[in-house]
């Protein structure tokens, strides 16, 4: 039987799906990080192939059989990233029919179950992309966590955190913020970040995101200012894609990314401050995970060969 494989290759963890010539799924493993910016592409090149094993293992099937394959990895987005993530399919095996793109496509492509649309991407980090009908690729924010990500869990975990700061210092409004995120760390006092923080990794920051939504709900004015803002930033850079997209609007605009996933009041507050700029957009949550959209868009290119 022939297969198409999909890969989402975050910094995180790596999915990776493996699906035959219909879609229908035969095999699904997780496994560790597989960005080569943070993890080196020495230890890429084994998560990656300790992945496509798994499998072809689980779904007993042979890597000959393979019509097409996907990968979309977090930090390629220029040519020298493809270039490395290239030569590294190639060493485990993957020598035609093989797409390198970003992770926000193929977010969009298993959001929305087609090739066109807009994704907001809210997790540890974030990012707005979109694709039109004539395969126009714009993209807003992903510049990672020192230059932008606003709107992402990262951003709004420091947010929260400099809030805890501004208040200590008697420059800005007190806020619940100061014992419920020194508390889910299990410091003392606001003079206890420093060190902490500085030593702490992306996504232990970003795990901080979540008592903020907590202080929100709980009525804090200062928590709810900046959730506030995170979903103004991420319709800022929704509606600069739109824009440069064209006069057509788009007809999906997806949601996803952890922090969407789980905080459905954030959803709600997205919706409504989209409403105005895509007025005919159906805005839902993402229908397949982006793994699935890799499987989609590798069988969208290499449709099978009838004999």
């Amino acid at each position: 039987m022939r297969f198409v494989i999909g890969i989402d290759g975050g910094g995180t963890k790596t999915v990776g799906t493996l699906a035959d010539e219909t879609g229908q799924l035969h095999a699904r493993v997780e496994v560790g990080a597989a960005n080569y910016h943070t993890a080196g592409k020495t230890q890429t090149k084994k998560v990656l192939e300790d992945l496509v094993s798994q499998l072809l293992l689980q779904a007993n099937f042979t890597l000959e059989d393979c019509i097409g394959s996907c990968f979309g990895m977090a930090g390629l987005g220029c040519r020298a990233d493809r270039e490395v993530i290239g030569q590294i399919c190639r060493e485990i095996g993957f020598r035609r029919n093989c797409i390198l793109t970003h992770d926000a496509q193929i977010a969009l492509v298993g959001g929305t179950g087609k090739l066109e649309g807009v994704i907001i991407v809210s997790g540890t980090g974030s990012i707005v992309y979109g694709i039109n009908s004539d395969g126009v690729e714009v993209r807003s924010g992903g510049w990672g966590h020192l230059l932008g990500d606003e709107g992402s869990g990262y951003g709004i975990a420091v947010s929260g955190l400099r809030a805890i700061v501004l208040a200590s210092d008697g420059r800005g409004a007190g806020t619940q913020l100061t014992d419920m995120m020194l508390s889910e760390i299990g410091l003392q006092k606001p003079g206890d970040l420093i060190r902490c923080v500085h030593g702490a990794s992306i996504d232990c920051v970003s795990a901080l995101a979540n008592s903020v939504f907590v202080a929100m709900n709980d009525g804090d004015l200062v928590a709810r200012r900046i959730i506030q803002h995170a979903a103004d930033e991420l319709v800022r850079a929704a509606q600069a894609v739109i824009t440069e997209l064209g006069p057509e609007q788009p007809a999906d605009i997806i949601l996803s990314g952890g922090v969407l996933t789980h905080q459905p009041g954030f959803v709600s507050l997205l919706r409504e401050r989209l409403q105005p700029i895509a007025p005919n957009a159906r805005i839902d949550l993402a229908k397949h995970e982006p793994a699935y959209g890799a499987v989609l868009l590798a069988m969208s290119q290499f449709p099978p060969v009838t004999p």
